[in-house]
């Protein structure tokens, strides 16, 4: 082809096509990120809310930076993906000027908006839907909330809802990069909260099952997508191995919040006995909220109702296998496997109420919005998106609705063996509100026609 005769590479005319097909998306990033800026900067600036586990990110970040390189024990207890980020842009921008963190944070809520979007597009057939997922993010007030504190759930929600669209193209069009994008993002949110490894898993054993209804992914894009995850996990265990001595996957808090799981206290205090250890203590704030139903709904099933004790105490240091180990035994013999089951039911109950998210659930100017917009989520969203969990286990479904249904198994198991929380649900929420829009449709429609053949002629 001549120089002559070759196409322009822009055009006027296809710059305009392209605002036109893509303007529902630039308004709902526009106006995402101007939202999240106001929140940031203005009314909830993240430099004023530095405590509990805010300065715990913000403080391991400093040490990071100061001791760059350091063995430090403490740093191996809890996901390295926040403190790495913070430290990242304190080096960037200063280490004080949390209005530049604030804008970052904003840009990555307004990320996970325009994943929302994409990700809608590939699962929904109606052409409607991705924009109204995406404007209902612009004001979803949960993750609006979450982004003016330094936590880790808007950037593993960023990086869940990246690897799950990449996912979601691999399966329908069967592309190796696709493949490799979807392990590299999912290698990166295991670092922010290494819970998406059990959405792998879910993956893995649905593909098996369902192997001949995802033709487009082959052995080889399994392989892709494992080599950037395995890289991940790689460098993560000997992290933790330089800064504990100790062998391990991502981090060392597991086996402590399986203790709140199987023993329903509130509260546990790990007292060690060598130097240089301190004390620490620690309750998740759903299970101290839950503690309260005992006068506001003493009659409820949902309760908090601890196997051996509200506040345990164990000689070591936090994370040390054997106390634990013994605590979580005792507690299981207490109640037997049928009391068991009975916290596995209420951890999975508090993914969606009985507790408002935290931190807003500690502050009076923020406590009451946070629960409005939790009562909402659990009253419109929480049943239609349940019942989309098998559409990873239905042939129709399983290239599109069933790539989120998946998360949504692994977000109940998680819940049932550790705890559950509205705050630890909401990184998945996108997901979770597109999936029960889609239920609403399909309702819907069933409905719609079901009344058409009604009112329809009847022959003769």
């Amino acid at each position: 082809m001549s120089a002559s005769t070759a196409k322009p590479r822009f055009s006027a005319q296809g710059f305009q096509a392209w605002l036109y097909r893509n303007r529902w998306l630039i308004v709902a990033l526009l106006a995402s990120f101007a939202v999240r800026l106001h929140w940031n900067l203005l009314v909830h600036p993240l430099g004023d809310y530095i405590s509990s586990d805010m300065r715990g990110y913000t403080s391991r970040a400093d040490q990071l930076i100061d001791k760059f390189g350091a063995s430090i024990e403490y740093h191996a207890f809890f996901p390295y993906g926040t403190h790495f980020l913070l430290a990242l842009l304190k080096v960037l921008f200063g280490r004080e000027n949390y209005a530049a963190i604030g804008v970052v944070y904003a840009l990555l809520g307004t990320i996970i908006v325009y994943y929302a979007y994409r990700i809608a597009e590939r699962v929904s057939s109606r052409r409607w839907v991705p924009p109204l997922l995406a404007m209902f993010m612009v004001f979803y007030y949960p993750l609006i909330s979450l982004g003016g504190y330094t936590l880790s759930e808007v950037p593993f929600s960023v990086f869940l809802l990246a690897s799950s669209y990449a996912l979601l193209r691999l399966v329908q069009d069967g592309r190796t990069r696709d493949a490799w994008w979807a392990g590299v993002h999912a290698g990166i949110a295991t670092a922010f909260r290494p819970q998406i490894l059990l959405s792998i898993l879910v993956f893995g054993v649905v593909w098996v099952l369902l192997h001949r209804h995802m033709s487009k992914v082959r052995v080889k894009h399994l392989v892709c997508a494992a080599i950037p995850i395995a890289v991940v996990l790689v460098f993560s265990s000997a992290r933790l191995y330089h800064h504990t001595g100790r062998l391990g996957l991502i981090s060392e808090n597991g086996r402590f919040n399986q203790l709140f799981g199987r023993c329903h206290n509130k509260k546990a205090v790990a007292t060690p006995e060598e130097p240089g250890r301190g004390r620490i203590r620690f309750g998740p704030p759903p299970l101290i909220q839950l503690e309260k139903r005992a006068k506001t709904a003493p009659n409820s099933w949902v309760q908090l109702d601890p196997a051996i004790g509200a506040e345990l105490n164990y000689a070591g240091y936090i994370s040390d296998a054997k106390p634990l180990n013994d605590l979580m035994r005792k507690c299981i013999a207490k109640t037997g496997y049928l009391g068991q089951l009975k916290y596995a039911v209420i951890n999975v109950l508090m993914l969606a109420g009985y507790n408002t998210p935290w931190p807003d659930s500690g502050r009076d100017l923020w406590r009451h919005q946070a629960n409005r917009w939790q009562v909402f989520y659990t009253a419109v969203f929480t049943a239609p998106a349940l019942l989309m969990m098998f559409t990873c286990f239905m042939r129709r479904t399983v290239t599109r609705h069933g790539i989120l249904a998946l998360h949504i198994w692994a977000l109940l198991v998680t819940a049932a063996i550790y705890f559950g929380d509205t705050r630890l649900r909401a990184p998945y929420d996108p997901m979770l509100v597109l999936l029960a829009i889609e239920a609403y449709i399909f309702a819907g429609s069933a409905l719609w026609g079901r009344l058409r053949r009604r009112a329809a002629p009847k022959p003769g």
